[in-house]
């Protein structure tokens, strides 16, 4: 069996002063993701290869009389495979007041693509969420 995982990101930002105490902000993050399980390969227990699932062998082995055969779990491959892509965005500006309070509000965007729906079907997702708040430096 042969398990493989890779990601890669890039991520960019950008920070800029518009005024000494006026400062905006920007940040992009993109992945894309993929694994998945190859060769994977079980040799059937049964001589016949043609076990049942819950099978009676009690007169093969008494102490475990329901066996599953292994082999089922070749099939398996074709549920691993993992394929993403994933973008994190945000952008935000903070105002710094002279008496130590601040103003700040940000945007943040989380977008996911789930390429290869499988097991739990699509999991892709887009988040937006805005924030504001006030801070005090001393």
């Amino acid at each position: 069996m042969d398990y493989r995982t890779e990601a890669h990101t890039l991520n960019a930002n950008i920070a800029y002063s518009i005024l000494p105490r006026w400062n905006i902000s920007t940040n992009v993050a993109f992945t894309i993701g993929h694994g998945n399980i190859t060769d994977l390969d079980f040799a059937s227990m049964y001589p016949t290869g043609d076990a049942k699932l819950d099978l009676d062998v009690s007169a093969v082995n008494p102490d475990m009389p329901h066996l599953y055969d292994v082999a089922y779990l070749n099939g398996m491959d074709k549920y691993s495979d993992l394929d993403y892509k994933e973008v994190d965005f945000s952008i935000g500006t903070s105002y710094q007041m002279d008496n130590g309070i601040g103003l700040n509000l940000n945007y943040y965007l989380y977008y996911f693509d789930d390429e290869d729906p499988y097991v739990y079907r699509d999991q892709g997702s887009t988040t937006q969420m805005l924030m504001g708040y006030v801070s005090y430096s001393f």
